[in-house]
């Protein structure tokens, strides 16, 4: 496993076809370097899997079938719900299905997230949240600030799902 911090992350790499950009994110929240773009061609994606070794995620049987013929790590996702998607995945490439922000990337941007002083954000956040919420995050590429908001409790419940899915596919 790699590191970031204290927290160990997936050494895994992805870059996402454009028909799962919510996917994307979900492997960026999750803590996984993942390449994502609407306007990448499918020769983009193979070029850029090819020089970075990173595993292509995808729903177009063409690209999948033309990265194996070139022997890149290729990832063909059926499901079509988010909740089937994430245990697809989980299973195809053994993901640690769990949304920790220490642990997360910009859904975005795919930049490293840091811990911030509270304070350092104060003008940046709603100033409701600013007084409930202790712990803040800024993006380290794009600058976005986030954090655990209420928000979290349905994204860690579409995980859950995705775990009992993903331990019904295994069984």
């Amino acid at each position: 496993m790699g590191r970031r911090g204290d927290k160990e992350i997936g050494e895994a790499r992805f870059i996402v076809d454009s028909m799962l950009g919510s996917l994307a994110k979900w492997l960026r929240l999750m803590g996984y370097d993942t390449l994502y773009s609407r306007t990448y061609s499918d020769w983009q994606i193979l070029r850029i899997a090819k020089s970075s070794g990173r595993i292509i995620v995808t729903r177009d049987r063409w690209l999948h079938s033309k990265a194996r013929k070139m022997g890149l790590k290729s990832i063909y996702i059926e499901s079509l719900s988010t909740e089937e998607r994430l245990a697809e995945l989980s299973a195809k490439a053994s993901l640690d299905l769990r949304l920790e922000p220490e642990r997360s990337r910009c859904p975005i941007c795919n930049g490293v997230l840091e811990p911030v002083d509270k304070e350092a954000v104060r003008d940046r956040v709603p100033e409701a949240t600013y007084r409930v919420v202790d712990k803040f995050y800024v993006c380290t590429r794009c600058g976005k600030v986030y954090w655990e908001g209420a928000h979290w409790r349905n994204m860690r419940k579409t995980l859950e799902e995705a775990i009992k899915l993903s331990r019904l596919r295994r069984s």
